[in-house]
């Protein structure tokens, strides 16, 4: 999924669910940092502190490393279903959707602890950064974060507007042949489009069809139902259809609308009025100095993250909450899955 689903309709679905406009932003903006923060150097905001910071998103060929698939793919992205020494013939590290009702699932897990942290903005950020993984259930089911040949995909159809089929064309397929098979990367972003109804050919040969409007739907409904739970811990839990049937058609509506990502999120700003989302607004609250560093080399980032101070409520800031949460959520998912 994109920033229309991991910021706007979360931050959609947190005020349904009952939050305020401060708390969705802040539950919706730690659910989008998640695919933006790629800061990985440590910060040494004041004398004699130490900040490690948690990178939660890789897009170069350090994804090769397991290292990064075991730290950043599987606890953020790529969720494996179940606990490894609980399940050990059954474990997959392939993810699948998250289910209502059954706690052995990670997913269920994982939202379901943070909810039970008590100081409210490390709150709300362990549940923002846990939603993102949540939602990845439902649009990355059936591939996992490692380098693996379950991750295989070869012919490529999207549905066409008359019920035809149309064939991915055959130059795109040249890419796939020099991309690693970790994730969808050789699905391109097709799992991330929430209107999208495709098919494609696994690894086995065999042709697997995946209407993304259902799943996106299912995420929406599971998504509003733990933040709901969140916030009013003894409500009676009914589906986003029931308790806002208004909101409900809208929402699909949206996720069924094409177009790219920037139209998307102009109809989603639309509908909201969500603060428009940028990612450098939480390092900016916390950081002293140029903080537009995603498109500088690894060996200019980690001299420029040392010089970075941090602002006088750089131990409370957003920010810096954002990493902590990331590294328990990491820590959790890998004490499960080793």
């Amino acid at each position: 999924m994109q920033t229309d689903f991991h910021y706007y309709a979360v931050f959609q679905l947190a005020k349904l669910a009952g939050f305020s406009s401060d708390d969705s932003d802040t539950i919706a903006y730690a659910s989008q940092y998640v695919d933006d923060s790629t800061e990985s150097e440590p910060i040494e905001p004041f004398p004699d502190q130490h900040f490690d910071t948690v990178r939660t998103a890789h897009y170069n060929l350090g994804a090769f490393d397991w290292d990064v698939q075991k730290k950043i793919y599987m606890p953020f992205h790529f969720l494996p279903t179940t606990i490894r020494w609980l399940s050990p013939g059954n474990f997959s590290y392939c993810t699948e959707p998250a289910q209502e009702d059954n706690d052995t699932l990670l997913s269920n897990m994982l939202i379901d602890d943070a909810i039970t942290e008590t100081n409210k903005k490390f709150r709300l950020i362990r549940i923002g950064a846990a939603t993102h993984t949540i939602a990845d259930t439902f649009a990355h089911f059936g591939f996992s974060g490692r380098h693996h040949d379950e991750n295989n995909v070869g012919k490529i159809w999207h549905a066409k507007s008359d019920g035809g089929w149309k064939l991915k064309p055959f130059e795109s397929y040249i890419a796939d042949m020099f991309v690693p098979r970790i994730g969808h990367v050789e699905a391109s972003s097709y799992p991330d489009y929430p209107y999208l109804k495709w098919r494609y050919t696994n690894g086995n040969g065999s042709q697997r069809t995946r209407d993304n409007l259902t799943f996106s739907l299912n995420a929406v409904n599971y998504i509003y139902k733990k933040l709901k739970a969140a916030r009013t811990p003894a409500a009676l839990l009914s589906d986003l259809a029931q308790d806002h049937p208004d909101d409900y058609k809208k929402i699909k509506s949206l996720l069924k609308q094409r177009g790219d990502l920037d139209k998307r999120i102009q109809r989603w700003k639309n509908y909201t009025n969500a603060t428009e989302y940028n990612k450098t607004t939480w390092r900016k609250t916390a950081l002293i100095g140029n903080v537009e560093w995603d498109d500088m080399s690894p060996s200019e980032r980690k001299i420029h993250t040392r010089r970075l101070k941090g602002k006088a409520h750089f131990d409370i800031s957003k920010w810096a909450y954002f990493h902590r949460a990331a590294l328990k959520q990491r820590s959790l998912v890998l004490g499960w899955i080793n």
